[in-house]
């Protein structure tokens, strides 16, 4: 093999080596974990309140009567799409050492809430609440308080 072959080899392999980091690091303690589960509730969190002062500016500035349920089912799943943004966000952190069921139970509750609401806007807008206490009872299990809710 001439030495610029070599050399390139031996580069490329290096690379490769490099890549793969040696070894599983991508594990969270639970202060970094919760750390970064606060920022994404916040972000969540202002996301919400964002879309509802927007609906809310959009119903006074153009509703003159009571909302129809059409209005309030197109609002509930857009409410339902900023939750589930959150909830796609807090799955991509990672898992925590030692917390891993409690995590991905969290993010089951949130699923499960955010598809019964979805599936029905119109027959849950008046359990909202009851149908995320379980949720935002996993969110205050790992130091978050509330969630996004």
């Amino acid at each position: 093999m001439p030495k610029g072959t070599t050399l390139i080899a031996v580069l490329a392999m290096l690379l490769v080596i490099a890549g793969c980091g040696g070894g599983d690091d991508s594990s969270l303690s639970k202060q970094e974990y919760t750390q970064q589960l606060k920022l994404v509730c916040n972000e969540g969190q202002q996301a919400r309140q964002t879309l509802i002062s927007n609906i809310a500016r959009d119903y006074y500035e153009h509703h003159a009567q009571r909302p129809t349920d059409s209005y309030q089912e197109k609002n509930l799943l857009k409410l339902m799409a900023t939750y589930q943004t959150t909830t796609k966000k807090i799955a991509d952190i990672g898992l925590p050492e030692g917390e891993e069921q409690q995590v991905e139970d969290f993010i089951q509750s949130r699923e499960e809430a955010a598809a019964q609401v979805e599936a029905s806007p119109l027959g849950t807008r008046d359990n909202i609440q009851q149908i995320f206490k379980g949720p935002e009872e996993e969110a205050q299990k790992l130091g978050v308080g509330g969630c996004d809710i």
